[in-house]
């Protein structure tokens, strides 16, 4: 679906079951396999009624499928969602899998960053607190594995997702403010649907989800508030989904999903 309708799946002017039956029609493709798409299924249910204006419960199974498909289909931030999935439901094996192989994929990307490196670190640190010494050979097999059978594919959908978007938003607020003597925020990333004028300005800012914390930290809304776009003629709202992630202090826009 295009950004637009799924930001229409939050608006409270279009009736709940309207909405609903489009998010079915969806679900029920036959062939439900854009890793996108399937990014964005696998946000709606994680997040659930803590976005505001969400047409459906959370449902961390489903959020699961969801994420685990679009993983092997290229979807990059889609992997590390697994890692917080299983980190929160305290599978510490699989939630080690999943961070090594988003490690693999993100840091090898051409959009290497420090602030991906340091959510990438710190998500790993999080859970390697909890996986003993022992168990890190098998994991490591585990990823190994993963990467033989769906290196292809990934690395396709990877490459196809770079054209995806037509909108690309850009800000000059890179940094969070902290106040002094006070500790900054956690690494994490939050998806965000950017509705934006004529004039290139952000007009509304809807938070699609969030890791590790389902609510974002006030800043990063201020952060995607702050995008802009080229101007267009027409004067009809443009939309874009923005993945933003969080670290080293910084914030980072993730394309390549």
């Amino acid at each position: 679906m295009s950004d637009q309708a799924w930001a229409a799946l939050f608006d409270q002017d279009i009736p709940l079951d309207e909405r609903q039956r489009t998010l079915a029609s969806l679900e029920h493709r036959p062939r439900l396999e854009d890793p996108q798409d399937l990014y964005m299924l696998g946000s709606l249910y994680h997040m659930g009624q803590h976005a505001h204006g969400s047409p459906v419960q959370a449902d961390t199974e489903k959020a699961g499928l969801y994420f685990a498909n679009a993983a092997v289909r290229g979807s990059v931030l889609a992997m590390a969602k697994m890692a917080e999935l299983k980190l929160a439901a305290k599978d510490y094996h699989e939630a080690m899998n999943w961070a090594q192989i988003y490690a693999h994929y993100a840091l090898a990307s051409t959009e290497r960053d420090t602030a991906g490196e340091s959510y990438a670190a710190e998500l790993i640190k999080r859970i390697d607190d909890h996986v003993e010494r022992s168990a890190m050979d098998a994991i490591i097999k585990d990823v190994r594995s993963f990467e033989m059978a769906y290196d292809a594919s990934i690395r396709a959908g990877m490459t196809s997702a770079v054209a995806h978007h037509d909108l690309h938003p850009t800000t000059h607020r890179h940094h969070v403010d902290v106040t002094p003597g006070t500790r900054g925020p956690d690494s994490g990333m939050a998806d965000v649907l950017v509705a934006f004028r004529a004039d290139g300005t952000a007009a509304s800012v809807q938070v699609l989800d969030a890791v590790p914390l389902t609510t974002p930290d006030d800043s990063v809304v201020a952060h995607a508030r702050s995008m802009t776009v080229s101007p267009s003629d027409g004067a009809a709202l443009r939309y874009a989904w923005v993945p933003i992630i969080l670290g080293d202090g910084r914030y980072y826009v993730h394309y390549r999903q």
